[in-house]
């Protein structure tokens, strides 16, 4: 089938799905992924298996986005703040899931190696349905800084992890000796050159966006650079999400407020590709797996174990280093998502368990299915229980922006209403005098019927020809002139705003309605963006405190 045709089928009927998910008071990531499951394989669908394996590079640039995005949030100025409970937490949850799916999958199992294999790719957690969760919900608080924290740092930890218990995997079966280099040294060598092209990529990124004069072209610079990275990163075959992270978190602590427009725009094109990602996420994921034996039963066990393991994991760290309340209850219910870094060790498993003979290779094979089928069931799972968390640590909805707050108010709300006007019949020396009060630049002008005539400016008196003997004789309405842009004040602030940006103007008169033309305020564009900031601060802060 045409891709082009494809790709548009998977968008339409994404953001539809993604729709009545919503609607069912469900996260969207959700309708997406089921969307995956009925195109993909599970049902012969129009997503084959080639055309997923041609895609490879989108779903890395796609969890580059998210990985960027995460790193954002993680600026390091916040990330000290809760620093002492997030690595706290971050072991507890990981080595308690690590060790509490070891001894259930041992026990069913038989077999040590594959009780610590199985444990080991237990502690990753996945970003990508999380932060889309996050985002759609629009959380901000305590726990979604620690989530956000805790699953950025996870698969670096999931990978010393592995290392130790596929080392001691390989010695229970091989009886190999026991190498420290091969353990420990190579995932933590991955793990720093990962944040290595992470960070200098940022400071590289950070100096260019300083000197950027066209506004235009810092969404390509930016996602430019995002691509550079991940390519960087698969090159060397290193953890591209990760360096995408470090990326993100050393552009936002370097940038002031004012050149943090790259995040807004990269949110805003990110739409259609999350979209896009999800439904080949749920593409890849096979529901006839479960039709294989001894697969069911140990894939449930795993995330009954996988779950505890989270959610007691959190409770324990976040109670021993005093994290908030939120926090220690409901962070567990943050962590179910498993996805990239769990398949992908699933599949180095294999590829080493196959070359130690048959027995070896059969159990390399039930750890795919057993990491498949539980992330399948993972992937429907774990939004509706972020969703939960959050919810019950009321963080949803409180990532106050900009746009937020101009949609709360109306232009009434905040006019201003104490200024100075002009009457149509006041003398060139009157007009002065009432300029002389104030720090404006633009004065609305009233007749004799009180109602709106137009503006006089500073501008407009300096080009008006002035002598001593005339100031009596030269009256405003010799000098004003007419307005047609103006708002009243019912009108919503985004109305306003936009009339600003489209006519860009920074002076706008409020009259009461179209009828009276009665001017009742107005609006200046620097005062209302110095409101709108001071708002955002504001409710920020009260999260944070």
């Amino acid at each position: 089938m045409n891709v082009l045709l494809v790709i548009g089928l998977i968008m339409l009927l994404g953001v539809v799905s993604g729709k009545v998910f919503q609607k069912l008071n469900l996260p969207q990531v959700m309708g997406y992924i089921i969307v995956g499951i009925l195109l993909g394989e599970s049902f012969q669908g129009v997503i084959s298996w080639e055309f997923l394996q041609s895609f490879s590079p989108f779903i890395d640039l796609a969890l580059g986005v998210i990985g960027f995005l995460i790193g954002a949030e993680l600026n390091f100025d916040r990330f000290k703040k809760y620093g002492k409970s997030i690595y706290t937490i971050l072991l507890a949850e990981s080595l308690i899931t690590f060790f509490l799916v070891a001894l259930v999958a041992t026990l069913l199992t038989g077999k040590v190696y594959m009780g610590l294999i199985l444990g080991a790719l237990a502690s990753a957690t996945a970003p990508a349905a999380t932060y889309n969760v996050i985002g759609e919900y629009k959380a901000r608080g305590p726990l979604t800084m620690t989530t956000l924290s805790i699953v950025a740092l996870d698969d670096g930890v999931a990978l010393i992890i592995y290392g130790f218990a596929s080392a001691f995997a390989r010695t229970f079966i091989a009886h190999e000796s026991f190498s420290v280099i091969t353990t420990i040294g190579y995932p933590l060598l991955e793990i720093a050159f990962s944040a290595f092209i992470g960070a200098v990529s940022g400071f590289v990124l950070h100096k260019i966006i300083l000197r950027v004069r066209d506004r235009e072209r810092i969404l390509p610079i930016t996602f430019g650079t995002i691509i550079f990275v991940v390519g960087l990163a698969r090159f060397f075959d290193v953890d591209a999400i990760f360096a995408a992270m470090i990326l993100g978190a050393v552009v936002s602590t370097l940038q002031t407020s004012e050149h943090q427009e790259m995040f807004d725009l990269i949110k805003r094109f990110s739409a259609p590709i999350y979209v896009l990602f999800f439904v080949l996420v749920g593409a890849r994921l096979d529901a006839r797996i479960f039709a294989k034996i001894g697969v069911i039963s140990l894939a449930v066990a795993y995330i009954i174990a996988r779950s505890v393991g989270k959610l007691s994991g959190a409770y324990i760290g976040g109670k021993i280093s005093k994290a908030k309340e939120t926090v220690t209850k409901y962070l567990g219910f943050c962590l179910f998502d498993q996805a990239g870094v769990a398949v992908g060790l699933a599949i180095a498993s294999y590829n080493v368990l196959s070359k130690m003979g048959p027995e070896a290779q059969m159990a390399g094979l039930l750890i795919i299915n057993i990491i498949t089928a539980t992330t399948f069931l993972l992937q429907i799972i774990a939004p509706p229980m972020i969703k939960y968390g959050v919810k019950k640590a009321d963080e949803m909805y409180r990532n106050v922006t900009e746009e937020d707050i101009i949609q709360e108010y109306k232009v009434r709300d905040v006019m201003e209403e104490d200024f100075f006007l002009i009457r149509e019949n006041n003398n060139l020396h009157q007009i002065i005098d009432i300029m002389k009060k104030s720090d404006g630049y633009i004065f609305p002008v009233i007749g004799m019927d009180e109602k709106f005539i137009g503006v006089v400016s500073l501008g407009e008196i300096r080009d008006t020809f002035y002598e001593e003997q005339m100031d009596q004789l030269i009256l405003a309405e010799d000098i004003y002139r007419e307005v047609d842009i103006v708002v009243y004040a019912d009108q919503e602030l985004k109305d306003a705003m936009d009339i600003f940006k489209a006519k860009n103007i920074d002076y706008l008169p409020v009259l009461e309605n179209n009828r009276t033309k009665r001017l009742v305020g107005q609006l200046e564009y620097k005062k209302i963006k110095e409101f709108i900031s001071r708002e955002v601060i504001l409710r920020q802060q009260e999260l944070e405190t």
